[in-house]
Parts: C-alpha cells; sequence; structure tokens
C-alpha cells in the first residue's frame, strides 16, 4: 500500500510538471510592425517584446509561429494555436475568443499622401480605391454617411503592400492602424497625413480559445505584474506606442 501511495505521488508529480512545462504556442502576423514582423530573420516587435516580458515574468517557455493574420485567427479558434498575441477585442471575436487585459489600444486611421492633388476628405474618395482590411471601423463610417458602395476597398497581402501601392498611386488611400502607417511610411520615404481618424479606440491583448481560464489566468497576472512595475511603459516607449 506504501509503494501505491508513492507511485501514485510520482505520477501526480510527473503530470504537474508536464503540465507546467508545456511550451504555449504563440500565433502573430509576418508583416506588422511595429507591433509584430520579422527583421533580418528575427521576429520582432512591440507585441513581441510584451510577450517576451509576459513568459519571463511566468518563467514559461513558448514558441512563436508566423503565419499571415487570417491563418492565426483561425489556427487559435480550432485550437493549433494557444495564443494570438496584439489581436483586437472586437465583439464577434468575443464569440470565439477570450481575451486578456488589455496592453495598449489600437486606433485605426485612413491615409493619404501628402500632397496636393490627395482628397481633402472622405468624400473626395468616391470612385478611388483603397486598400485595407475587411470590416474596420472605417466601412461602418462609410455606412453611415451613405458611401460604402461608391468607395472601392481591396485587401493587400499585407501592410507593408498596402503602403507601398500608395506610394505608387496604385490606390488613393490605405487603412492601418497609425503607429503602423507612420511606421511603414518612415520605411518608404514618403509623407502621409491622416484623412480620417475615429475617436474610437480598440483595446488590444492577447487572445485565447474560449473558456481556457487557467492561461487567460497566468497572462492577466503577469500582464498586470508588469504594468505596476513599468515593465510595460518600457515597452511601450522603446517602440513609439501609445499608452493604454
Amino acid at each position: 500500500m506504501k509503494r501505491l501511495s508513492t507511485l501514485t505521488l510520482t505520477a501526480v508529480v510527473s503530470l504537474c510538471f508536464s503540465a507546467f512545462s508545456h511550451a504555449e504556442d504563440v500565433g502573430l502576423a509576418t508583416g506588422y510592425p511595429p507591433y509584430q514582423f520579422s527583421e533580418n530573420g528575427d521576429i520582432v516587435g512591440f507585441d513581441v517584446d510584451v510577450t517576451k516580458a509576459v513568459f519571463n515574468y511566468l518563467d514559461k517557455e513558448y514558441s512563436l509561429h508566423q503565419y499571415d493574420w487570417d491563418n492565426v485567427v483561425s489556427l487559435l479558434r480550432f485550437g493549433e494555436l494557444d495564443i494570438a498575441i496584439g489581436m483586437e477585442q472586437t465583439t464577434i471575436r468575443r464569440q470565439y475568443f477570450d481575451f486578456s487585459s488589455p496592453y495598449y489600444n489600437r486606433v485605426t486611421t485612413l491615409f493619404v499622401l501628402d500632397n496636393e492633388s490627395s482628397p481633402e476628405s472622405v468624400r473626395g474618395l468616391v470612385g478611388k480605391r483603397i486598400s485595407g482590411d475587411r470590416h474596420s471601423v472605417l466601412e461602418a463610417h462609410l455606412q453611415d454617411i451613405g458611401l460604402h458602395t461608391a468607395i472601392r476597398i481591396n485587401q493587400a497581402s499585407s501592410k507593408a503592400e498596402a503602403m507601398s501601392q500608395l506610394a505608387v498611386g496604385e490606390v488613393e488611400a490605405v487603412i492601418m492602424p497609425e503607429a503602423v502607417g507612420r511606421y511603414l511610411a518612415k520605411q518608404l520615404d514618403i509623407d502621409v497625413r491622416i484623412l480620417w481618424q475615429p475617436e474610437i479606440k480598440v483595446p488590444v491583448g492577447f487572445a485565447v480559445k474560449a473558456g481556457n481560464d487557467d492561461l487567460l489566468g497566468q497572462l492577466n497576472v503577469a500582464l498586470e505584474a508588469l504594468e505596476n512595475n513599468g515593465e510595460l511603459d518600457r515597452i511601450r516607449r522603446r517602440w513609439g506606442v501609445g499608452l493604454p
């Protein structure tokens, strides 16, 4: 009986250690600077540094996996990923995912080239081409002002491609978060200006599959500690990302 108890205890300890030592599979986008992107063969960005800080605090292992964003969302939904980093917390996504406390807010922005031929208002884009995300707040705005059928929105494969299209005149405007747009414009050495920006700030955080309460709790504990000790602020300043 004593031997059975010892074996049982050993099995329990082994299972606990195995669960604790599991490396979380973390998904991120391939081209979303300054948040998530590759540089000289390394995976870098604001969201990447936040992830490093969180897992260092938790003393847990993780593995980063880069895909286009639609694949990240799908793989998380079907359990092939444990976490997606830097996901906007929207009503539709909350049907499938649970979200950590947000660690910054994202503002969607409509950029045009800063020159005299660029339109001065959203209405000036009637009949023009825009490159941007599906289901953005801009589309809702166009619906509100009755222009949703008068402006054509195309989706580029990446934010970098969208900004390149703007630079060479393939589109007249691009939709993307302000920090992303300014970063890419600087990389391309072009001048852009904001044509329209909503007052809506969308919270961004880690996403896990709905019901994964244990992992979500760990992420929130780490984020609270990093907020309190100033580490998140240091990362925000490093990447020029606005405070929550």
